[in-house]
């Protein structure tokens, strides 16, 4: 990216999830009551930090572009710290970030040699990488951010940035014949939850497609909320939409 973007939200001491409200308590209560206004004493470098983050933050389009592309340029982070570890270790044992292994995903770490599409079962070749797609159904095939080292640091369940989500997306379930509309929750590295009409079996695999990313997933729990059900999913393999490229921890 052409310009290295910090966290808005540690900025303004807020969650990724914070309303218009919250943001805007925070942002008086640094200038005001912590007295981070130059004119109440504060350091001018830090109070252009905190204005600009609320400029970004308070406009909801702007924000909704600034989740979208601090979320690409964490991937593209962990792009490079795994290019870097390989370079650093090139007789290592090779990792398996860039190949995907047919698993019941009830049944993860089974020894199962056989390589296969994880939504249609198509066989696919020895190693899969973006922006590989399943011939047979086109599901993308690069795993997204593994764990590891850096992995646990970036992508664990505090550090891993959640964006929020009001838009709509469309999930093509395995074994159904149509695709469906579901009302997104929110959206991780690694994983993404929604809200949708009807009931979602934990381990079902779907297909995944919005404005940000296409990816094969895995349902990891459901539950009730009213009238809908809320479906919290694991990635299993995911392309992100960014200019054409297709963004992984193995390109």
């Amino acid at each position: 990216m052409a310009k290295h973007l910090p966290n808005y939200y540690i900025i303004l001491r807020v969650q990724p999830n914070a309303s218009a409200e919250t943001i805007k308590a925070s942002y008086r209560k640094l200038m005001v009551t912590m007295k981070m206004h130059p004119d109440l004493g504060g350091d001018h470098e830090v109070a252009a930090q905190i204005n600009e983050a609320y400029a970004v933050l308070k406009d909801t389009a702007k924000r909704a572009k600034y989740d979208r592309l601090y979320l690409l340029q964490r991937l593209e982070a962990a792009q490079a710290a795994a290019r870097e570890r390989r370079s650093a270790n090139p007789s290592g044992s090779r990792s398996n970030l860039g190949s995907v292994k047919r698993e019941s995903p009830a049944s993860q770490g089974r020894d199962d040699q056989s390589r296969h599409c994880p939504f249609c079962d198509a066989g696919l070749p020895a190693r899969a990488v973006a922006p590989t797609r399943c011939e047979r159904c086109r599901s993308p095939l690069a795993a997204p951010p593994a764990a590891g080292s850096f992995g646990r640091e970036l992508f664990g369940r505090r550090a891993t940035p959640r964006i929020p989500k009001s838009h709509f997306a469309t999930i093509h379930s395995k074994g159904r014949p149509q695709s469906m509309t579901v009302k997104m929750r929110d959206l991780s590295l690694t994983g993404l939850s929604f809200y949708a009409e009807i009931s979602f079996d934990v381990d079902q695999v779907f297909k995944f497609r919005d404005a940000t990313l296409e990816a094969v997933a895995v349902v990891v729990s459901r539950g009730k909320r009213g009238e809908w059900y809320s479906v919290h999913a694991k990635l299993l393999t995911v392309a992100f939409h960014q200019a054409g490229v297709f963004v992984s921890a193995s390109s």
